[in-house]
Formats: structure tokens, C-alpha cells, sequence
């Protein structure tokens, strides 16, 4: 298990840096940066410890936010691009969910790589409770990956990704998320 978590994070982290922009880097250094700025400034309030905590504590989730809603806003300018689910059909004879999409780059940058990821969610059922409700809604219980090359500006590539295995039963919802660079 935790081989598996560190082997994902892994991956992870060699896709991001093999494909980040420059404005990435930037945001980067930029969130290190107010964090370092912010961090500095409770060491001059080291005679009110208090105060201190709170301001190390509101850097801390500060700098998360700002990284966070920085990639969204740089991702959204920089990297425009929708994908649209087109299709979904149960395969009888060999027990497959094909999910047909189409992703189309309308950013102005030609796209060297794309990776489609789409999970599939639980719906939840009337007799979960609170917790298992929430579980079902934002933790997949499937999910797999498909990585596109070269996406030209201003193209829509159709393409399909399929579970195998899959027991039809029609409670769940399909999400797909994309990365390009």
C-alpha cells in the first residue's frame, strides 16, 4: 500500500516537472516565497508566541490556497481546453465501460502532451449514512488514465477510454479531468 502511494507520487511529481511552463515555476517560487516573507516576519514576533502561531498557522493555509487557486487561474489562461463525454455504453461480451470523449485545444500554445483521467464515482443510496455519502461522492472507485500527444491548436481528437471488468448496475457517474502542457 504504501509502496503503491509513494510510486503514484512519484509519477506524479516526474509528470509535473517534466511539463510545467515557465509560469508554473514562477508560481512556484512565488508561493516559497510569501511563505519564506510571512515565516520571517514571526521572527520578529518571537516575544508574542500567540500571535506568532496564528500568523505561522494563516501562512501555512495561505500559501496552500494561493497555490492552489494560482495553478486553477494559470491552468484555465494559459492551458485552455475542454473535454465533453460523448458516449457511454456497457459492452455485454466482454463486461467493458467504453467511455467515448472528445478533447479540444482552444489555448494558444500547441499541446506536447495531455493526460485524461476519468473516475467513476459511487452514486450514493438512501441508506448511507452522512460519511459514506460524502466517501462515495469524492473518492472514485475507478480510475483510469490515458496520456495524448500532440494536440494542435484549435483540434478536437476523439478518443475512448475502457474499464474492463465492470459490472453494469448504472449507479455511478462519470468525471473526466484533464492536464495539458
Amino acid at each position: 500500500m504504501m509502496r503503491m502511494l509513494v510510486e503514484n507520487l512519484r509519477e506524479a511529481i516526474l509528470f509535473y516537472a517534466d511539463n510545467f511552463y515557465l509560469v508554473d515555476f514562477v508560481l512556484i517560487v512565488f508561493v516559497f516565497f510569501f511563505f519564506v516573507c510571512v515565516l520571517f516576519l514571526c521572527v520578529f514576533l518571537r516575544h508574542r508566541p500567540i500571535i506568532a502561531l496564528f500568523i505561522v498557522a494563516f501562512d501555512i493555509a495561505a500559501s496552500f490556497f494561493i497555490y492552489i487557486y494560482g495553478y486553477k487561474f494559470v491552468d484555465h489562461q494559459v492551458r485552455k481546453r475542454t473535454v465533453a463525454i460523448e458516449n457511454q455504453r456497457f459492452i455485454q461480451s466482454s463486461g467493458a465501460l467504453v467511455i467515448d470523449f472528445n478533447i479540444t485545444n482552444v489555448s494558444k500554445h500547441h499541446f506536447k502532451q495531455c493526460k485524461i483521467t476519468a473516475k467513476l464515482y459511487q452514486n450514493p443510496s438512501e441508506e448511507d449514512n452522512f460519511l459514506e455519502a460524502k466517501k462515495k461522492n469524492f473518492i472514485p472507485f475507478r480510475k483510469k488514465s490515458k496520456i495524448l500527444k500532440d494536440v494542435p491548436i484549435n483540434t478536437t481528437q476523439i478518443q475512448r477510454i475502457s474499464f474492463e471488468n465492470f459490472d453494469k448496475d448504472n449507479n455511478h457517474t462519470t468525471r473526466l479531468a484533464s492536464e495539458c502542457f
